[in-house]
C-alpha cells in the first residue's frame, strides 16, 4: 500500500529518542526527508546519524520547543531550508516523577514544574501546529499528527504520570479537534495518537510498582512498543488517512476502549 509520503518534508519534535526516534526512523524508510528535532542536539544528531547510515534523509534541529521563539524558529528554518512542511508531528513531551519513580500527586507539584510540562506538552505543540497551519494554508494541504496519551483520555486509572501530564495530554485531544474543526476546508487533516504503557526510556524512570499497574490493565498481557506507536502515526499522516480528521487513535494493547 503506498502511503504517498515520498519526498514530504516531515518534522518531528522530540524526535531524538523514544517514540519519536521511532517515528523519525519510520518516515524516513517511506522516503520522506525527516527534519529531526530535539532540545538536545546530541540525541537529533545521533537519531540523524542512524536513518543517515541507511542512505535516508534526514536532518537534526536544536529546539526546545517550549520556548514560542524556539517553536516559531523550527517551522521557519524548515520551510527556508527546505521549501515547506507537508507533515507535523508533535512529539515533544515531558513527564516527571518523584525520586521513588511515582508520579507526584496534585498537592506536591510546584509551579515551575506544572509550567514546564505543559510549555513542552501543549504550547510546544500549539505554536508548532500554528506555524505548520499559517504555511499549509498557503498550499491548502498537509497534515499534523499530535502525540497525546490515553492519561489525556482516563486519568483515573493506574498511571504514572502527574496531574500536569495527564491535564496536558487531554488538552492536546482538545486542540486536535479544535483546530482539526478550523482547517478543514483548507485541505488540512489534524489527529492524534493516544499509546498506552510503550517501552521507551521514559517509561523505564517509574517505578516497578506503577509499571506492573499498567501491564496488568493491558488486555495485551506487554507494553508496546515504539514502532508500533510509529506505525499508527504513518497512517494518520498518510493518504490512506484522508478521509479522517479530529481523531484520537488509541494505541494502548486494549487498556481502555472509546
Amino acid at each position: 500500500m503506498d502511503l504517498n509520503l515520498k519526498d514530504k518534508i516531515v518534522v518531528v519534535t522530540g524526535g531524538g529518542r523514544g517514540i519519536g526516534e521511532s517515528v523519525c526512523m519510520a518516515f524516513a524508510k517511506e522516503g520522506s526527508h525527516v527534519v529531526v528535532s530535539n532540545r538536545s542536539l546530541e540525541n537529533a544528531t545521533i537519531a540523524t546519524e542512524k536513518i543517515l547510515a541507511l542512505g535516508l534523509k534526514a536532518t537534526p534541529i536544536k529546539s526546545d520547543v517550549s520556548r514560542p521563539e524556539e517553536a516559531r524558529e523550527l517551522i521557519q528554518t524548515v520551510i527556508q531550508e527546505f521549501g515547506g512542511v507537508d507533515v507535523l508531528v508533535n512529539n515533544a513531551g515531558i513527564s516527571p516523577k518523584n525520586k521513588d519513580g511515582g508520579p507526584a500527586m496534585a498537592w506536591e507539584i510546584e509551579l515551575d514544574e506544572w509550567n514546564q510540562v505543559l510549555g513542552v506538552n501543549l504550547t510546544g505543540t500549539f505554536v508548532c501546529s500554528q506555524e505548520a497551519i499559517k504555511f499549509m494554508l498557503t498550499r491548502r494541504k498537509g497534515s499534523i499528527v499530535n502525540i497525546s496519551s490515553i492519561s489525556g483520555k482516563a486519568p483515573y486509572e493506574p498511571m504514572a504520570t502527574g496531574a500536569h501530564y495527564d491535564a496536558s495530554k487531554a488538552a492536546i485531544i482538545n486542540l486536535t479537534q479544535r483546530l482539526a474543526s478550523e482547517v478543514a476546508e483548507y485541505g488540512i487533516r489534524v489527529n492524534s495518537v493516544a499509546p498506552g504503557r510503550i517501552a521507551t526510556p521514559m517509561a523505564k524512570l517509574a517505578n516497578k510498582k506503577w509499571n506492573q499497574a499498567m501491564l496488568e490493565r493491558t488486555l495485551l498481557g506487554r507494553f508496546g512498543t515504539t514502532d508500533e506507536v510509529a506505525n499508527a502515526v504513518l497512517f494518520l499522516a498518510s493518504d490512506v488517512a484522508s478521509f479522517i480528521t479530529g481523531e484520537t487513535l488509541n494505541v494502548n494493547g486494549g487498556w481502555i476502549m472509546d
